[in-house]
């Protein structure tokens, strides 16, 4: 079977997962680590037998078909431009960018260079979400009439984010897109408030969690709930759900119980084992999938399961949000 070559943009922990995760794959190859830092780069580069770039303009020079951008949300805009203009391909890890503007950026590239990006929603791999969408689609449920979802995680990863990711734009831009998919309804507007105590308390610029009061294009209402305050005792940081009740039926979905409980005197904990657990030394589940289904799409001339709009869509859910924090009144989000 053929493959495409891909490098991966980002040396990071997810970088890394992503590099593992290609190098496994049927239908990729590995061929590049491109990373700023030498050193870094290099090491990853070397792990893998493959070239390391110091940059993403001297990448695109090369023979290579798609990368994958792994990058703090606010160096997506110029990397993927830099791609999509050069008539590349990018799976760019979600978000697609951190404002509406940057995301437009990105699209209006993609259009002058003939590129094509896909950003990874790993949700939309997700068997318990796909399944939830797919029980909507086929009219089981009706007409939706409230929906609501939350993703709460630790107050390690808002540490560790130190201010350079926003709690709506690094964890709740999962849910805006599910909900939306799964409803088969856009948002149209939302209400939100924020409150930043834990954070400020450890020095961090960032708010702990928001809150925000959704309506959608149908009329349905419903509300989302993401925060990073959880303690680290909390046997899982995926805390998450999501709950659509129709006028014929309703869903629900709870990610917090994979089937695996692992206790001990120190802790009990609930590890995840969907999104990328690592089985005989192989990348299995959520994001295995996403990159064979970009990786594939690509070689293959298909279309991706997420589209571009919906791409956009999400990020104008996000930058409404974060609007409506700041000025403290119902927003009308930009339609896609």
């Amino acid at each position: 079977m053929n493959r495409i070559k891909m490098a991966v943009v980002g040396a990071g922990v997810m970088g890394q997962l992503h590099a593992k995760t290609i190098s496994e794959c049927d239908s990729a190859e590995l061929v590049a680590i491109v990373d700023l830092n030498e050193e870094v780069g290099k090491k990853i580069a070397d792990e893998y037998g493959v070239t390391y770039i110091s940059s993403i303009e001297k990448a695109v020079e090369n023979e290579i078909d798609a990368y994958s951008i792994v990058l703090p949300d606010r160096l997506h805009v110029d990397a993927a431009v830099t791609v999509l203009k050069a008539g590349k391909a990018a799976l760019v890890e979600k978000p697609l960018a951190d404002t509406l503007e940057g995301a437009k950026r990105i699209d209006e590239a993609a259009k002058e260079g003939n590129g094509r990006y896909m950003v990874g929603h790993i949700m939309r791999f997700d068997p318990r979400y796909s399944s939830a969408a797919k029980y909507v689609q086929e009219g089981n449920v009706g007409e939706p009439v409230h929906i609501h979802a939350k993703r709460f995680s630790y107050q390690d990863v808002g540490l560790r984010m130190n201010g350079s990711s926003s709690v709506c734009f690094y964890l709740g831009v999962h849910d805006v897109d599910a909900l939306q998919w799964i409803s088969g309804q856009r948002i149209r507007k939302v209400y939100a408030r924020s409150v930043s105590k834990i954070m400020p308390d450890n020095g961090v610029e960032s708010e702990d969690a928001i809150f925000a009061s959704l309506e959608f294009e149908n009329g349905a209402i419903g509300n989302l709930g993401i925060s990073w305050s959880i303690p680290d005792y909390v046997p899982s940081g995926i805390n998450a759900n999501l709950e659509l009740v129709g006028t014929q039926g309703l869903l629900q979905i709870d990610t917090s119980d994979h089937g695996l409980s692992l206790m001990n005197r120190d802790a009990i904990q609930l590890p995840d084992a969907l999104h990328w657990p690592e089985v005989n030394g192989r990348v299995y589940g959520n994001l295995r999938e996403e990159i064979s289904h970009f990786a594939s799409s690509v070689r293959d001339n298909e279309k991706f399961i997420i589209s571009e709009d919906d791409a956009l869509q999400t990020v104008a859910v996000n930058d409404a949000i974060l609007k409506s924090v700041q000025d403290k009144k119902e927003v009308e989000v930009e339609r896609f």
